[in-house]
């Protein structure tokens, strides 16, 4: 069984606030049950608790990384600044669909022990200037 908690994904994005506690509850009712059909029953089912808490953690970083996405697209959250002389402007993202990285590493925390067809992960690559 997969266990993924508001507090713990609050935790991982370092979010004090209830501002978004019915956006994070509702990814964790959308992404927990998808995953955990994506991964092998036994695995699942397994009574070593090292397994468990790597499993649980690495359905903690999807979710966490989801939201972390979800505050990175709302409006205005990466908008810059001028004021006089200095300008402030947000850091630039190799990758706006997991800005803080936190989804790639639980999708590869998680993919030894996907079933042999499951595929979770849509791979993000930046195209690579040709050198000659």
């Amino acid at each position: 069984m997969l266990t993924v908690t508001r507090a713990a994904v609050k935790r991982k994005l370092r979010l004090t606030t209830n501002e978004y506690d019915s956006e994070i509850d509702a990814l964790i009712d959308e992404m927990v049950p998808a995953l955990r059909y994506a991964i092998d029953p036994d695995y699942l089912n397994s009574h070593d608790a090292d397994l468990r808490a790597t499993l649980n953690l690495g359905a903690l970083e999807v979710v966490a990384g989801e939201m972390g996405a979800t505050l990175y697209r709302e409006l205005g959250a990466w908008t810059g600044f001028r004021l006089g002389w200095l300008q402030v402007d947000p850091p630039a993202l190799r990758n706006p669909r997991d800005p803080t990285g936190l989804k790639a590493q639980g999708y590869a925390r998680l993919k030894p022990f996907l079933k042999r067809d499951a595929q979770l992960l849509y791979l993000y690559r930046e195209r690579e200037e040709e050198t000659e």
